[in-house]
């Protein structure tokens, strides 16, 4: 088998000076011309010590081109810019201690200087569910000379004459899922001849052959006495961490019967539901993936719609569908800077001078100043003619001024003082130097926000109307039985919350109020759906007025495995849906479900972008806390992008890697919420999915970031008692002053079980510090 092979440059000199790579050359000549012939060179790139590129480099290579082997170089040592280990530390899902052992070893024999470097190595597997492959990552030093001293540990050399076995075609051949026994076999030859090599590394590790999408375990004797279980098993709950999480005690394959994977009709009565979800838990940045590849951006639908808009506060939140231009100069012409006085330099020396104010100077037919005299001027006004420089009022005194019988001039300055001569152009702002004509002043795509300066800047320019992007409009549902509107149902003062009925609770339905207020909040156009219970019919109509009268439809419960969780069947069989994903690996949230609904004209369709665009479902869990949280991460971005804002760059995901200390994965949708790096106040426990902990993100005085939990986070699950019994830890007050949520990567089998207090972590706003 050929082994695909990438190789990264870490430097900032080689970034910007590539000729200056030594070290890359020396490993893209290594594998390319290894003797075994098993090894293929297939990229090579130089990037700048920048954690973020080394990092969106490695994972491209692994997850996207699915490169079975990733070698770096530089970026190793104790500089303050080396940080090649940081940047690909939370790529590594299985370390491999042994391996960086045996290269450190090895180079240590040659020099004491190699303990200065920090090599790394490591097993990633990738995020993409369509590969599920793992690669070896392999973090050298930058110095072409200690590159090929760990060159000798990973391909192998000669040394007194006796060729000595690399490691890495064996590690390799594990990976790819052989028994690697051919080249074990090889290699325990090779030592067995050669008993004084410097450095013995034992690869007779794990060469077993159980492996499932799940986990694989090696466990394999080689007649060593060395056993090597390196099973590599995704963590349960039980006995990691306080969550209690439920866990089904059979396997999807347990239940394989009469019927495919797909919806069955909500008609058919609950003997015939599935027993275990026919949709796939997808990754974070996959679902987040689909949510972008399956929301129309405005500007890319031919015949899109906007909307003409008066400059006002009405447009915060729109985004321009035009260019803004400049209809003229601005300032028009030469205004001052100062107040003062404005003057013909040349021919105003240091002396005495006569006063003439705006009154006076527009008197005169010709509007011009004559000889001795000067013209008083305040901030941002115009210079009158044949005038070309401005006295600043501190460069002058006052000499004179009108008396009080003249009622004209009484109490005007009559006979100033100029202190200094003054060159021609000072204290002067020149024709067009704000902008010029026809100059684009907004783009495109400019988000029009609160802060007042992009409304600010139309007004300047004198426009009275603008063209935006028509924001979409959005319907909420809630679903469920047991849900009531606030004031509906009396209650007690004790059962704040929840009234006992004969069959079960009912529950005020905190979804819609609180949905609505995040909705309209942003501006966006909210319908109101109500309330359905579980009911075929009523939901159907529901969603059916939702479709016809908005653009997006949130619907909250309904999305899980009971007989009454009708979201899924109806989108995909009645309403001719696509269904995007039905589970994401997340916490809350994981029952999220988002779908896609063919256009369907109809008369009374008055959305802005009803005619040949697909409209969008998300289906949110019911749990009030977690609908929240669902709707900044999924909902939010979508609406984002139909708003017509432009993509960030800057925007990133918590995947199954790590969000901790400032780290960004690649970006997943470039309409997500910004994020910043926080540090905690508290520590904050890990959950084997990426989890979002609410929290308030304040400033101290010293300008550092702190994020204090809003308190406890645990998701209700199960039945409906269950649910009500953990309102007290997973209610929406967990959501109430919480102005972001903080990125936690998921629990891994050797990794810490916890994000430490003081520990810097990423979060995401969703809204202003307090």
């Amino acid at each position: 088998m050929v082994y695909s092979v990438a190789i990264l440059t870490v430097s900032d000199t080689a970034a910007s000076q590539p000729q200056t790579d030594r070290s890359g050359p020396i490993l893209v000549d290594a594998f390319g011309s290894h003797a075994s012939g098993d090894l293929a060179v297939k990229h090579t790139a130089i990037v700048a010590d920048d954690e973020e590129l080394i990092r969106q480099t490695v994972q491209q290579w692994i997850d996207h081109d699915t490169v079975h082997l990733v070698v770096t170089t530089g970026g190793t040592g104790f500089g303050l810019r080396d940080r090649t280990p940081e940047a690909l530390a939370p790529l590594i899902s299985r370390p491999t201690p042994a391996l960086t052992h045996a290269i450190t070893a090895h180079s240590l024999q040659k020099t004491p200087l190699a303990a200065l470097s920090r090599s790394v190595t490591g097993i990633r597997r990738s995020s993409n569910q369509a590969t599920d492959h793992e690669s070896l990552i392999v973090v050298l030093p930058g110095s072409p000379k200690a590159v090929m001293e760990c060159l000798e540990v990973l391909l192998g050399c000669q040394e007194q004459g006796k060729e000595r076995q690399g490691v890495l075609l064996h590690a390799l051949e594990l990976l790819s899922g052989h028994s690697g026994q051919k080249q074990h076999q090889q290699m325990q030859g090779a030592m067995s001849r050669d008993a004084t090599a410097s450095i013995a590394v034992s690869t007779g590790t794990d060469t077993g052959h159980a492996r499932s999408h799940h986990h694989h375990h090696h466990l394999h004797r080689h007649g060593h006495h060395h056993g090597h279980d390196h099973g590599h098993d995704h963590v349960r709950s039980k006995g990691l961490h306080s969550h209690s999480m439920p866990v089904p005690r059979t396997k999807p394959e347990d239940h394989l019967g009469p019927f495919p994977f797909k919806t069955q009709d909500p008609s058919s009565g609950p003997s015939l539901r599935h027993r275990q979800s026919p949709y796939p838990i997808l990754p974070l940045d996959e679902a987040l993936r689909l949510i972008a590849d399956n929301t129309p951006h405005p500007a890319d639908l031919s015949g899109a719609r906007t909307a003409t808009r008066a400059v006002s506060v009405e447009l915060i939140g729109s985004v321009l569908a035009e260019d803004i231009t400049a209809p003229r100069d601005l300032p028009p012409g030469p205004t001052t800077n100062v107040d003062g006085y404005a003057v013909r330099a040349a021919s105003t020396p240091a002396g005495d001078y006569r006063v003439v104010t705006l009154r006076t100077l527009t008197a005169r037919d010709d509007g011009a100043l004559l000889p001795g005299e000067i013209f008083r001027i305040n901030t941002g006004q115009g210079l009158p003619a044949g005038t070309d420089a401005v006295v600043m009022v501190e460069d002058t005194e006052l000499l004179d001024v009108y008396p009080d019988d003249d009622e004209a001039m009484k109490g005007e300055e009559k006979l100033v003082r100029v202190l200094a001569q003054v060159e021609s152009g000072e204290n002067v702002r020149q024709k067009a130097s704000d902008v010029k004509q026809g100059e684009v002043v907004l783009r495109k795509g400019t988000t029009l926000s609160a802060l007042g300066g992009e409304i600010g800047t139309l007004a300047f320019l004198g426009r009275s109307e603008v063209r935006v992007f028509a924001k979409p409009r959005v319907a909420i549902l809630s679903t469920g039985n047991e849900l009531a509107d606030v004031g509906q149902v009396p209650l007690d003062a004790g059962k704040a919350g929840a009234q006992q009925e004969s069959w079960g609770f009912t529950v005020f339905d905190a979804n819609r109020p609180g949905l609505k207020a995040a909705v309209t909040g942003m501006g966006f156009e909210c319908v109101d759906l109500g309330i359905v219970g579980d009911d075929v019919g009523e939901t159907l109509s529901a969603l059916r007025r939702g479709l016809e009268s908005a653009d997006v439809v949130i619907t909250t419960g309904g999305t899980s495995m009971g007989e009454s969780d009708l979201l899924k069947p109806l989108i995909e069989r009645h309403l001719g849906g696509q269904i995007h994903f039905g589970r994401v690996a997340m916490k809350p949230g994981k029952p999220t479900t988002f779908a896609t609904i063919p256009p369907v004209p109809t008369p009374n369709d008055e959305t802005t972008r009803g005619q040949g665009v697909s409209k969008q479902i998300f289906a949110l869990p019911g749990n009030p806390a977690s609908a929240l949280v669902c709707f900044y991460v999924f909902v939010v971005p979508s609406l984002r992008k139909l708003c017509g804002y432009p993509p960030s760059p800057s925007s990133s995901v918590p995947s199954s890697s790590s969000s901790v200390a400032g780290n960004k994965e690649e970006v997943a949708n470039g309409w997500n919420l910004p994020r910043i790096q926080v540090k905690t106040t508290s520590e904050m426990k890990l959950d084997p999915r990426p989890e979002f902990h609410r929290c308030t993100v304040s400033v101290r005085a010293d300008g550092e970031v702190l994020a204090s939990s809003t308190g406890s986070q645990r998701s209700s699950v199960g039945s409906l008692t269950n649910r009500i019994a953990a309102m007290g830890d997973s209610g929406m007050h967990s959501m109430a002053t919480a102005n972001a949520l903080v990125c936690l990567p998921p629990l891994l089998p050797h990794g810490p079980r916890r994000i430490e207090r003081g520990q810097k972590v990423q979060a995401i706003l969703l809204g202003p510090l307090v």
